[in-house]
């Protein structure tokens, strides 16, 4: 018996119901009130694109190419609205991800998002940005506020930073012998942030 060929990118992105689909998708998304018929072409070609990176996890075995395609254009839409939203909710302004913002103290590097809460961040990014000076001074409490902080606090705060809190977790269990979970992590991360607290970095 003669094993059947996998499937080839190919086999996916030029099937007869492809481009009736991407075309299908593209005209749905244009009737949106956010959206406009001069879109259309611009959403097909993406679109095509889409499938075609995606096209090598296509697997015969689970599923026909039409629901494949269908998943992977729900999916690129989603990306496309969140993209949109944030692009309206912006208005055009450039964004600095506190992911990138590095604040060094005693020879480690660790990001601003580990320090500041979440309405920090609403604070700046929704009411109003931050100066040069104002970055700068907010970096120096930062500074002030991992000074405060024990070797071991400092630690998992830095491996959160780095690696995550599902990894912080699964770290802490192996070192401590049983299980630390990342609820654990998650409210180690609030006492620490306790040490921050400060009228400067709350805005009081």
């Amino acid at each position: 018996m003669e094993t059947p060929r996998p499937a080839l990118p190919t086999d996916v992105v030029n099937h007869p119901s492809t481009a009736e689909l991407i075309k299908t998708k593209a005209r749905q998304l244009c009737r949106r009130s956010d959206f406009s018929k001069s879109d259309l072409d611009e959403f097909e070609q993406e679109m095509h694109i889409y499938v075609w990176r995606k096209s090598h996890l296509y697997d015969p075995d689970r599923g026909s190419i039409d629901a494949f395609v269908n998943t992977a254009l729900k999916s690129w839409i989603g990306m496309e609205l969140r993209h949109r939203h944030r692009q309206k909710r912006w208005n055009g302004r450039p964004t600095v991800s506190i992911e990138r913002t590095k604040i060094e103290c005693g020879g480690d590097e660790i990001s601003l998002s580990a320090i500041l809460s979440e309405c920090d961040g609403r604070r700046h990014t929704f009411c109003h940005g931050l100066t040069p000076l104002e970055l700068l001074l907010q970096q120096e409490w930062v500074r002030e506020g991992l000074s405060r902080l024990t070797a071991e606090e400092r630690e998992i705060l830095l491996h959160v930073a780095q690696h995550g809190v599902a990894s912080a977790a699964r770290e802490w269990s192996e070192r401590l012998g049983f299980p630390f979970s990342r609820r654990q992590v998650g409210n180690e991360l609030l006492r620490i942030r306790g040490k921050f607290e400060d009228p400067r970095l709350s805005g009081q």
